[in-house]
């Protein structure tokens, strides 16, 4: 979605990305995190050694956001502490 959107809206100016989160225990997700062990599981598959928090999102967002980002168009970015280099 994000590089079909930054093919038709990148020549206007309009950057498209994409965070893609770890672990990260919310509402959403309470059934697993209700799950000691399998919060652990995957914890110990990041490579920093924790499940991420909602904070970890911030600065990446705020990159993309902001001017730093004017030639970041079509990506993916993992936002999930190294699960996905494993």
């Amino acid at each position: 979605m994000a590089r079909s959107q930054a093919e038709a809206w990148s020549a206007q100016g309009v950057t498209s990305n994409v965070l893609v989160p770890g672990f990260v225990r919310t509402p959403l997700n309470e059934r697993l995190g209700s799950d000691p062990a399998a919060v652990s599981a995957l914890a110990a598959r990041t490579l920093v050694g924790r499940n991420g928090l909602a904070s970890d999102f911030a600065a990446a967002a705020v990159f993309l956001a902001g001017p730093g980002s004017a030639y970041v168009t079509g990506q993916s970015i993992a936002v999930d502490g190294g699960f996905s280099v494993h």
